[in-house]
């Protein structure tokens, strides 16, 4: 495993606790009329964020949430989408969330292969927006925009306590 130094820090756990809190207290207020969403955290990362964004809905709202786990290889998106259970989003709010928005590819390919499936809406969530995105996405909740250079990589790391830290490289 690399190692990583307070200097390659952008976002420690206590950070990324009041991100996550903001972007569940937007996501309520933007599904005020709605009685429950869906929310797709893509594997493995997504899932985690997405199951603290729920932990954080439920704490301030009535709002019901289900979360499927989107199960795809990064590195080839596009060819090999599954999810860890059946699922029924026709005519319903759905969210897709990930870590971090690298080129958008990722993002895209989860919403085609979902739109099929005729939501009434999706929105998407990821903690880290890049913003040098190769693809046509819309971050509609983001815990922060940053301009890196394309040789930067971004790495969210789960510590053995728990904490979740995002690094730049």
């Amino acid at each position: 495993m690399k190692n990583y130094s307070s200097k390659n820090l952008i976002l420690n756990n206590s950070d990324i606790s009041k991100k996550i809190q903001r972007i569940a207290l937007q996501i309520i207020e933007d599904n005020f009329e709605e009685s429950k969403v869906k929310l797709f955290g893509i594997s493995n990362n997504g899932h985690t964020i997405a199951q603290k964004i729920i932990k954080n809905i439920e704490k301030r709202s009535d709002l019901k949430t289900e979360l499927i786990q989107v199960i795809l290889d990064k590195g080839n998106p596009t060819e090999s989408i599954d999810f860890d259970k059946e699922f029924d989003i026709e005519g319903k709010s759905i969210l897709i969330i990930d870590d971090v928005l690298q080129s958008g590819i990722t993002m895209q390919s989860v919403i085609s292969n979902l739109i099929k499936h005729k939501p009434k809406k999706i929105k998407t969530v990821v903690i880290v927006n890049r913003d040098q995105t190769l693809f046509p996405v819309k971050i509609d909740f983001s815990g922060i925009s940053l301009s890196t250079s394309v040789d930067e990589t971004i790495n969210l790391i789960i510590e053995k306590n728990g904490e979740i830290n995002f690094y730049l490289s």
